[in-house]
This record gives C-alpha cells, sequence and structure tokens, in this order.
C-alpha cells in the first residue's frame, strides 16, 4: 500500500482536473468552470486597503464577526447561524465529516459534482446516487430521491443551479423532496453556489422550506458570482447549534478562511446586487449564444440551462455502440483535445447517468465561445464521416 490509507485510496481523480491537465498551452479551453471576468473594482479595493495596512491575523474561527454578519444580512438569517469557510469546498468538507458516521449512506446527485461521492467516502460512508434523468431534463424528480433512500441513509447533498447540467430545482419538487426528507429523518447538505446565476425567475432555495434552518446546512460563496475563485471565501449556513459544534472540525481543517479575503466579501455581499448584475447580463448573453451554436452540432441534444454557467450536450450519437467508434464520453474528449485542441469534461465525470455527454463551460469570451463551437462541429462532423 505504499504508506497510503485506505481513505486515500478511495478518492478518485476528477476528469475535470485530468483533462485540463492534457491541455496544451495553446489549447481552447471549454472546460473549468472559472469566470473570466475581473473583480469589481471596490471588492478590490476593499483587500488592497487591507493588505497595506500590514497586518493579517487570524479572526475568529468561525470568521470575523462583520462577514458573518453580512452574510447573514444577505439571507435574513442572524450571525449565529454562519461559519465563513475556504470556499464552498471546506464547507462541504466540514459538513459532511462533521454530519455523516462510518457506515452511513449518503444520497449523491447522479450527475453531479464529483466531489460529492469522494467527500462521502472520505468519511468512511458510502455515496449512493440519486438520478437526474436525462430524458427529465436532469430535474429533480422526488421518486427517483425517494426510491434510493434505505434505512441506512442518513444525509443527502442538493445541489441547484446544477454542475454540471445547468438544472435548477422547481419549487415544487424540492418542497417535496424537503418533506420527505423532514418525514424520513434524512438530513440535507445544499450546495447552492450558482444560485445567483439563474437566467428565469429566482432561486428557489432550501431555506425557502426550513421551520428554524432545521435538518441540514446550506452552502455558498463568492468564487462564482463575484469571481473570487483563488481568494478562497464560502460559508455555511445552518442552525446555531450546529454551526457551533462543527467549529473544531472547521479550526482543525484550516484554523479560519483568509482574513483579506472577507474584508473583502463584506463590501461584495452589502453591495452585491450592484456589482453582480453586470456580470449576469454577461452570461445571459453568453448562454445564448452558446445554446444558439450547439443548435448547429450535428446530432447533437442539449438542455438550455436554467442557471449555472454549462451546456451538457448530449454527444450518445457518437459515445454510444451505433455511433462513431468513440465508445465513451472520455474517449470523445480526449480525441477532441488531441485533435481539434479543444478542452471540454466527459460527462461520465460526473457519475453514471454523465455518459454520452459533454460539459462545456461558457466561462470565456464570445470569440473564445464561437471559435470553440466551431472546432468541436468540425471534430463531429469528421467523426461522422469516418463512421459512415
Amino acid at each position: 500500500m505504499n504508506g497510503v490509507s485506505k481513505i486515500a485510496l478511495a478518492v478518485e481523480p476528477t476528469l475535470i482536473r485530468e483533462l485540463r491537465d492534457q491541455a496544451r498551452d495553446t489549447s481552447l479551453d471549454l472546460g473549468i468552470g472559472q469566470p473570466d471576468l475581473a473583480v469589481a473594482e471596490p471588492v478590490r479595493e476593499a483587500i488592497i486597503e487591507h493588505i497595506g495596512a500590514g497586518v493579517a491575523p487570524y479572526s475568529h474561527n468561525l470568521g470575523l464577526w462583520e462577514t458573518r454578519e453580512a452574510i447573514a444580512a444577505h439571507y435574513g438569517v442572524d450571525a449565529d447561524n454562519v461559519m465563513v469557510t475556504c470556499g464552498v469546498q471546506e464547507a462541504l468538507a466540514v459538513a459532511i465529516l462533521g454530519m455523516v458516521e462510518q457506515g452511513d449512506e449518503v444520497l449523491v446527485p447522479d450527475p453531479g459534482f464529483p466531489a460529492y461521492p469522494n467527500l462521502v467516502r472520505m468519511a468512511g460512508a458510502t455515496p449512493v446516487p440519486y438520478r437526474l434523468d436525462p430524458d427529465a431534463d436532469f430535474r429533480l424528480v422526488p421518486e427517483n430521491v425517494e426510491a434510493a433512500l434505505t434505512d441506512e441513509t442518513t444525509a443527502i447533498v442538493l445541489n441547484s443551479p446544477s454542475n454540471p447540467t445547468g438544472a435548477t430545482h422547481a419549487r415544487e419538487d424540492l418542497e417535496a423532496v424537503m418533506a420527505l426528507l423532514a418525514e424520513r429523518g434524512v438530513r440535507w447538505i445544499s450546495d447552492e453556489i450558482y444560485e445567483d446565476y439563474v437566467y428565469d425567475g429566482r432561486h428557489t432555495s432550501v431555506l425557502d422550506f426550513t421551520d428554524g434552518l432545521s435538518g441540514g446546512v446550506k452552502l455558498g460563496g463568492l468564487s462564482k458570482s463575484h469571481h473570487m475563485m483563488g481568494w478562497r471565501l464560502g460559508w455555511m449556513i445552518g442552525p446555531a447549534e450546529l454551526v457551533a459544534d462543527l467549529k473544531p472540525l472547521h479550526q482543525h481543517l484550516v484554523t479560519c478562511a483568509p482574513t483579506p479575503a472577507q474584508h473583502a466579501a463584506v463590501v461584495a455581499l452589502n453591495r452585491h446586487d450592484e456589482l453582480f448584475a453586470p456580470t449576469l447580463e454577461t452570461f445571459r448573453n453568453r448562454r445564448a449564444l452558446a445554446c444558439r451554436l450547439a443548435g448547429d452540432l450535428p446530432d447533437v441534444g442539449f438542455v438550455a440551462p436554467q442557471g449555472a454557467f454549462y451546456l451538457f450536450l448530449d454527444v450518445r450519437a457518437y459515445t454510444e455502440p451505433a455511433g462513431a467508434g468513440l465508445q465513451t464520453s472520455l474517449a470523445l474528449a480526449e480525441a477532441l483535445l488531441d485533435s481539434h485542441d479543444v478542452v471540454t469534461i466527459p460527462g461520465s465525470g460526473f457519475g453514471a447517468a454523465g455518459e454520452g455527454f459533454l460539459r462545456i463551460a461558457y466561462t470565456v469570451k464570445d470569440a473564445f465561445i464561437e471559435e470553440g463551437f466551431r472546432r468541436i462541429g468540425e471534430f463531429l462532423e469528421q467523426a461522422k464521416v469516418i463512421h459512415d
């Protein structure tokens, strides 16, 4: 075993990073969910001012009080309900490691972000997928959740808007699932990092259906909405007692979130609507462009994303046995990268239900989106010729 623990061996590498690691300097990257926009000037000024003071002490483990208050005000909760974390990734780790016992079963979305099942395995528990069916536009189907529940199920991970599909939870579906979870005594961990990227209507959150925040935790952050990926600023919102109980775990993992980023977060949150509006408009236009171009691809289907910034392209005409000889989405993505220098993410990297799909991130400038789809179209036309 070479000194590596069973837990470390159980954690699977993500295809998101593997495909990007195969990329060349010249590659056109439609793979990673990382907005290319600059952090807003008032937010940059806040962090520069703090750094310019010349000191950067630890904050309270749960975060600066003013940062917790800003997060609380954003959601209409109390500061005692807030833990400031090093991004949503750390919030996920704290929630899963702190709310799940060894031997438990934890429901995770399929397709879904690969960190979910891996963190469950790190907790010594078993990830059990609940299917987000392509034939139902990847929506949350209460019956699919109920079918996955067993006597060993203690928690579920929810995610809306979805990475990788861009689907959002319909209010009636989430309400039904929340009622089911309450009835069965199953706790929830809701990853809502993309909550600001909703293109029609408003975001439906677990907080819309909870009494006193009972039953679980909601996770969010500024990586996507304010393009602060490397600043590592996220949060967990939950019952005050649960937040306090999880504090030692967070404390021993990271001590606290970066204090310069916490100061900047106060500005980002207090001026959120003003600062995020241009971002949403930019991505609304990119979404329209990506959908138009995807509609021109031969034998490719897709559902227009309701949220986030991903297109989940149905390429099963090329990956199934009757297709062009590229039997898996991974093989297709690797061939596309090798021949046309475009990075995409195979759907199989998000679970079994993602096989036969490619995830496209429209997080780059229009010219790159257009060139990327031109190359994808050319690649698929050549694949059709080879098959025919």
